[in-house]
C-alpha cells in the first residue's frame, strides 16, 4: 500500500513539475534576444514589405512606376498637393510618424546589359549618406509593358504607351516582346 501511495505521490509530482515548466515557458520570450534597435528594425522591415505589397496588389505601385520622371521628378509621400495613391500610402506610413526612407526603381538597361538604379524618392542624395546599416528594406517586382499607358499631369491622368514617351527613366529592356521592362521598386527605411 506504501508503494502505491509513493508512485501516487511521484506522478503528482511530475504532473506539478511538467505543467509550471508549460506555463513558464509560455510566459517568457524563448527566442534569441533582439536590442531595441533590431525590434525596430524588424518592425520597419514588416511596414515596409506591407506597404509595396498593399500598393502592388491595388495598382498603386504600378501606376506610381508609370508616373515617375513623366510628370513627377521623384515619388515622395511628403509632397504637398497632389500626390499618387502610393505617395498617400507613403506619406500615412512613413512620413506622418517621422521614419526616413529612400525609394530606388532598379531596371535593366540593354545598352550597358546591366541594371541600373534610380534614385526615385528624393532629388538629391543627401540622405543615402545618412541611411544606417541597420535599415530595413523591402522589395516588390513591376512589370511594364508597351501598351502600358503613362500617367501624366498629376499622374491621374493617363497618356500614351510608355514605349512611346521620351525621356521615361527605364529604357525598352526588349524590343520584340510586349514586355517593356520589369522594375525591382527598392523601399529602403529606417
Amino acid at each position: 500500500m506504501r508503494g502505491q501511495a509513493y508512485t501516487l505521490e511521484g506522478v503528482l509530482a511530475a504532473i506539478v513539475v511538467v505543467t509550471a515548466t508549460v506555463y513558464g515557458l509560455s510566459a517568457v520570450d524563448t527566442g534569441p534576444f533582439q536590442t531595441g534597435s533590431q525590434q525596430r528594425t524588424a518592425a520597419l522591415e514588416t511596414r515596409a514589405s506591407d506597404t509595396l505589397s498593399l500598393a502592388a496588389e491595388t495598382g498603386a505601385l504600378r501606376n506610381a512606376t508609370a508616373c515617375y520622371s513623366v510628370g513627377t521628378p521623384t515619388l515622395n509621400g511628403n509632397q504637398t498637393g497632389s500626390a499618387t495613391e502610393f505617395e498617400s500610402m507613403l506619406n500615412r506610413t512613413f512620413d506622418r510618424q517621422g521614419t526616413q526612407y529612400n525609394l530606388y526603381l532598379s531596371y535593366w538597361d540593354p545598352v550597358s546589359d546591366s541594371r541600373r538604379t534610380a534614385l526615385a524618392s528624393q532629388q538629391t542624395d543627401e540622405n543615402v549618406a545618412e541611411r544606417p546599416v541597420a535599415a530595413a528594406v523591402a522589395t516588390e517586382t513591376v512589370t511594364l509593358t508597351d501598351d502600358m499607358p503613362a500617367r501624366i499631369g498629376d499622374c491621374s491622368g493617363t497618356g500614351p504607351p510608355i514605349s512611346a514617351v521620351d525621356g521615361y527613366f527605364a529604357p525598352d529592356a526588349t524590343p520584340d516582346s510586349v514586355v517593356y521592362n520589369v522594375v525591382e521598386v527598392r523601399l529602403v527605411v529606417w
